[in-house]
């Protein structure tokens, strides 16, 4: 009985370090979002579950996001990465443009606005 319990137990235990990362995170990046130039005008971000993430920037981008620490870290397949978190109860974009240094000052910092749990939903 335990031999048979056992594979299920292995895949249990290696379920939880995952459920408890997920349940640790400050914000539920996946949905869709309203990003910002800094000129002012708006673009929307779809964040998926599967972790693909598309924009309406310029002729529209394809990319991907992952966690990096309390930030989401979008990458572009054009040369953009945005880094989406959230300062004193509001969310933020960092933008770095293509060739730009990641360790250096973001090219923009803007307002994010989280509009759906749902990537698919429409804008409002």
């Amino acid at each position: 009985m335990v031999r048979r319990l056992a594979p299920v137990l292995l895949l249990l235990s290696a379920m939880l370090p995952l459920a408890a990362t997920a349940a640790d995170r400050p914000f539920q990046p996946v949905g869709l979002w309203r990003f910002f130039h800094t000129d002012g005008s708006a673009f929307l971000a779809r964040l998926h579950p599967d972790q693909s993430a598309t924009t309406t920037f310029g002729q529209g981008e394809v990319g991907i996001w992952r966690w990096e620490g309390d930030r989401v870290r979008l990458y572009y397949t054009d040369g953009w990465d945005d880094l989406l978190y959230r300062r004193d109860g509001a969310f933020r974009k960092s933008a770095w443009k293509p060739g730009a240094d990641r360790c250096a000052a973001p090219t923009n910092d803007t307002p994010a606005e989280h509009l759906s749990d749902d990537p698919k939903a429409a804008p409002q």
